[in-house]
């Protein structure tokens, strides 16, 4: 042998478990393995003080765990009732560990399964048909979304004698404050309610880093807070005009504060709907209203803990500095704001407008009138107006059914590979021929 490894400092120990290696002729490792268990009081005369067990490499027995999990511990130990000194380690390579430290590394007795090709190729193929069994349902989901949709913001004021740009659109959105379009969405499939009403905008980062950050949620919520946070958080739209002014009400200090509440989005809709013929040319009567229910559009959150019963002071009154809509209700009751302070992480993004609770066919016709007023000419932003189904995936997306669809296809695909690779080159179970050390050597396979 090597040698003994070196004793416990622990007097307590009831025993331990040395391993030590036995160097073979050639110079090898691991040819030979032996097990001493010494007990306390071994040199003592009390009989069975100390055990030494010699284990040849590939024996019945080996130290190492067999395809089991068990190892030679287990053999000795498990069901004697004999008590199991602390595990030394190899000679001078392991320090002295407990069974709780020999827990946490994995060395305890373990399920240990040995995954056999054909359970590669199973577990493959079944994930593939798994997902795509979950991609077609994804998909056939999405289908069924019906969804039409119009840009508006191209359209030039009424009685305009040209197709305005968008420098002139902007300017006049300054000097007028508005003005009113209509546009017409054809149904092409039968809507069932709830259909749902949506502005959509594009190239607004509502995720810009100073954007985010400048709102103050104290101050919507109703709660105090100093005027020193305020203008940390809230300029230049703190006070109208961006300084202190006392010709206005408060000193001109704003509520709510930000840019986030300064651009509230403030174009209005009116629905109404043509049915079927009188789409084609509507006689006198024929058009209905539809009613859109925006009193629940908001998040029940949002409107119970992050909004107040917050008046509205000096916010968006003055066109000089307006930047968006205004509001009338307090806080914790606008639902169109509340919907537009819930920021979107991308530059094109829908914002809820209302529901809409009646069945729109084939042929209708929804026209919409819009008052224009908010100002995205300045960034060549476009604004549509949205309606659309829903699935219990939520609006029509095909992205989620064909990432399902392509990765369980490519499951599919790497199984049957891994099985024609293994009909072409099969390996024998527990064939030691492709180690290293028998690869290096020559050894020819076993099985």
């Amino acid at each position: 042998m090597s040698g003994e490894a070196n004793k416990s400092d622990d007097d307590n120990m009831s025993g331990k478990i040395h391993v030590e290696e036995i160097t073979t002729s050639n110079g090898g490792r691991g040819g030979v393995h032996a097990l001493n268990i010494e007990m306390a009081g071994a040199g003592e005369g009390n009989g069975e003080q100390e055990r030494k067990i010699d284990v040849a490499e590939g024996e019945e027995g080996a130290i190492y765990p067999d395809k089991d999990g068990k190892t030679l511990f287990d053999r000795h130990y498990l069901g004697t009732g004999k008590p199991v000194p602390p595990y030394v380690g190899l000679q001078n390579r392991v320090s002295a560990v407990t069974w709780v430290e020999l827990f946490a590394m994995q060395q305890l007795p373990a399920w240990r399964p040995v995954i056999t090709p054909a359970q590669v190729v199973l577990t493959l193929v079944g994930m593939g048909v798994a997902m795509l069994a979950i991609g077609i349902g994804c998909t056939v989901s999405t289908m069924g979304v019906v969804q039409v949709s119009e840009n508006y913001s191209q359209l030039s004021p009424p009685q305009s004698q040209t197709v305005f740009t968008n420098d002139q659109k902007s300017r006049y959105l300054r000097e007028n404050g508005g003005y009113n379009v209509t546009v017409d969405l054809r149904i092409e499939k039968d809507m069932e309610p709830p259909i749902y009403a949506y502005y959509e905008l594009t190239n607004f980062f509502q995720n810009n880093r100073r954007y985010v950050r400048s709102v103050s949620p104290q101050q919507l919520a109703g709660l105090p807070t100093s005027l020193d946070n305020l203008k940390l958080l809230c300029e230049p739209m703190l006070y109208v005009g961006g300084a202190l002014n006392d010709s206005y009400p408060e000193d001109g200090q704003i509520s709510p504060c930000g840019l986030q509440a300064w651009s509230y989005f403030n174009d209005t809709f009116s629905f109404t709907r043509l049915e079927g013929a009188a789409a084609a040319g509507p006689e006198e009567g024929a058009a209905t209203a539809i009613n859109v229910d925006d009193s629940q559009i908001s998040w029940p959150t949002d409107k119970s803990f992050l909004y107040g019963n917050v008046t509205a002071e000096n916010f968006n009154v003055y066109p000089e500095y307006r930047g968006g809509g205004t509001v009338a209700k307090p806080l914790n009751q606008e639902q169109h704001f509340m919907v537009w302070m819930r920021l979107s992480a991308k530059p094109n993004f829908w914002k809820l407008w209302g529901v809409i609770d009646q069945k729109l066919f084939a042929g209708d016709v929804v026209r919409v009138s819009v008052l224009n007023q908010f100002n995205t000419y300045d960034f060549n932003g476009k604004k549509s107006i949205v309606l659309s189904t829903n699935s219990w995936l939520g609006n029509k997306n095909y992205f989620l059914g064909a990432l399902y669809l392509a990765v369980g296809g490519l499951f599919i695909i790497v199984g049957l590979l891994f099985q024609i690779a293994y009909w072409f080159k099969p390996r024998g179970f527990a064939d030691e021929m492709h180690l290293s050390w028998n690869r290096n050597s020559g050894v020819t396979s076993t099985s």
